[in-house]
């Protein structure tokens, strides 16, 4: 504050001194520091040792008005500008230089309204300059943040941190403007089809503050894994504007993996395990009956096993189980699921075919099974017994019915497909 207990800095430019000092003497009150000129050259010195917040220049400036205004719309000026005079020489300055916005005031001044104009301009350049230092610092804040963070409004990045620039490999803002990029690109999966933005804008107002995250990774590194980030979002002033925000969770997310995969999968073969099984026929059987479609489960087993074990030693069985999963996992539908029954049998689970389609899907597993040598034991055969699930009945009673199809298939000679013999009637 100044002696007039008010803020900002005016410019009046003007070669007569007794309109310059009306000027003056509406600004005194107005502002805490005046600047006078009584020409150009004074005028621009003025301006290369301070910006002012207003600036009033007479249109008959000695020098040229039209080389001072032009000075005072450069970029990264943007004066609120008067231009005063007769109507006459303000209309040869505006067609010598485009100043849209500028205000002019006519000689002889009306002093109420041109008390009231200067009001309003240093009111718009206080909430201008405010605004601008209060972006300034957001910028600041966002930069410092460790995570990576980044302003969004419509399809526009408004800011984006150096944490961000950093996982993109980017120096700059303005080099991820240049090359281009938009956010979606450094997505590992499909974006949101309402886009990034508007995705995220919408994360801000989940009642229920579930965890979403996101997979990155950079175009340029194809080949390097994703990495899987916690999302987090927070509307901003201003229509469609949010803070994006992400938290590194690629560790936290392999070790949660790794947890399932115990609690989830057979260590050997890393096909389904017998717990897991049972919960997947349970939801399958539960889907089938409630929206009337086919369910079939294909049981095989693997025929004599206990010899290779015993001539070649469990690790060469070992290795048989391994092939034969990978075998079995190359022959499947993107819905089938492939789980260890235990020791040498394993259980597909098949929705959304009948007994025939499984019968053409399990021949084509036991030629995958018998058609190659394996590594470690040579030639290898399974026996397949098949089922289709007939609700209301319990899928573990589809399980024992394909079990029953499987021990006719290995009594009569293995290596074969053999679909149940008489399927229950379905209730109802």
């Amino acid at each position: 504050m100044d002696a007039y207990g008010k803020g900002g800095c005016a410019l009046v430019a003007e070669a007569d001194p007794w309109a310059r000092e009306v000027l003056l003497g509406l600004l005194r009150g107005r502002c805490s520091r005046l600047i006078e000129a009584d020409g150009l050259e004074e005028a621009m010195r003025s301006l290369g040792r301070q910006v002012p917040d207003l600036a009033v220049v007479a249109a008959d400036l000695p020098g040229g008005a039209a080389v001072l205004a032009a000075a005072l719309r450069e970029p990264g000026r943007r004066v609120p500008l008067f231009l005063t005079g007769t109507a006459e020489d303000i209309r040869r300055v505006l067609e010598t230089v485009s100043l849209p916005g500028v205000r002019v005031a006519q000689k002889p001044f009306d002093s109420a309204a041109l008390g009231e104009a200067f009001d309003e301009a240093l009111a718009g350049a206080a909430l201008a300059g405010g605004l601008e230092e209060a972006w300034e610092l957001a910028r600041r804040l966002l930069d410092d943040m460790p995570q990576p963070a980044v302003i969004l409004q419509g399809e526009r990045v408004l800011a984006i941190n150096r944490a961000w620039l950093r996982f993109l490999g980017l120096a700059s803002m303005q080099e991820f403007k240049s090359r281009g990029f938009v956010l979606e690109q450094f997505l590992a999966d499909p974006p949101p089809e309402e886009g990034l933005a508007a995705w995220a804008c919408r994360l801000a107002d989940d009642p229920l503050d579930r965890q979403h995250r996101l997979r990155l990774t950079h175009p340029d590194r194809p080949g390097q894994p994703p990495q899987v980030f916690q999302a987090a979002a927070s509307r901003l002033p201003g229509a469609g504007r949010c803070l994006l925000t992400l938290a590194d969770v690629t560790e936290l997310e392999l070790e949660r993996r790794e947890l399932l995969d115990l609690a989830n999968l057979d260590p050997l073969t890393r096909a389904l395990n017998r717990r897991k099984l049972s919960e997947v026929l349970d939801d399958e059987a539960s889907r089938a009956a409630r929206y009337g479609t086919p369910l079939s489960v294909v049981l095989l087993d693997i025929d004599h096993l206990k010899d290779i074990n015993d001539t070649r030693g469990h690790d060469a069985g070992d290795a048989v189980l391994v092939e034969l999963a990978s075998r079995l996992r190359a022959g499947l539908r993107k819905v089938d699921r492939l789980a260890r029954f235990g020791g040498e049998e394993f259980v597909v689970v098949a929705p959304g075919i009948d007994l025939a389609r499984a019968a053409e899907l399990a021949e084509r597993l036991r030629l995958a099974v018998a058609g190659a040598p394996f590594a470690a034991a040579g030639r290898v055969t399974a026996s397949f017994g098949l089922a289709q699930f007939v609700p209301p009945e319990a899928p573990e009673a589809t399980l024992s019915r394909a079990d029953q199809a499987l021990y006719r298939a290995k009594a009569g000679g293995r290596n074969r497909v053999e679909p149940e013999a008489s399927p229950p009637n379905a209730a109802g």
